[in-house]
Parts: structure tokens; sequence; C-alpha cells
């Protein structure tokens, strides 16, 4: 059950901070959140988030006790953020680079 918890987490603090970003740098209105057109965003959001906790599961950072922090911890989770990220950008660019935008 605590594994459960942490993982639930991991997954939750990944998703909150990309729709909180979303929101941070185009502020849309609230009912845009529940309109058609968030869908790609909450799409993204997911899978964002999804892709967080399956390299958490890779690295195993969620082992940590996190209450002494050492440089290797650090470094782990410095290492996961990153190749989230980086993981997260690759695919979107290769999913959606001939996708036409309608601005």
């Amino acid at each position: 059950m605590h594994r459960g918890l942490k993982l639930a987490i991991h997954i939750a603090l990944p998703l909150a901070a990309y729709i909180s970003a979303y929101a941070f740098v185009l502020s849309p209105a609230l009912g845009w959140w529940v309109s058609p057109d968030s869908r790609v965003v909450w799409l993204a959001a997911v899978f964002y988030a999804v892709l967080a906790a399956l390299l958490e599961i890779v690295f195993r950072t969620e082992r940590s006790s996190w209450r002494y922090v050492s440089v290797q911890d650090a470094i782990a989770l410095v290492r996961s953020t990153f190749l989230t990220m980086a993981a997260f950008l690759v695919i979107m660019f290769v999913l959606v680079r001939a996708v036409e935008a309608e601005w």
C-alpha cells in the first residue's frame, strides 16, 4: 500500500506540474479547461505523467526515504526528471511535427 501511494503521488505531481505550467503560460479561461479544445492538453498531460511514472519505476527513485537526502539521491532525481522531460519532448516532436496547427 505504501509503495502504491508513493507511485500515485509520483503520477499526480507531473500531471499537476504540466497543467499548472500550461495555465501559467497561456492563462486560458476556466471554462476552456472543460471544453473539447482542451482535450489535446489533457492527453499530453496524462502522457507526461505516465512517462514520468514509468521512468520512476525504472530508476526506482521512489525507494528513497527522503528524510536525509544524499547527493546520490539528488542526482537520481535530477536524472529521472531530465530523462522524463527529454523523452517527452522527443516523442511529442515526432508525433506532432506534421500536424497542421490552427492558429
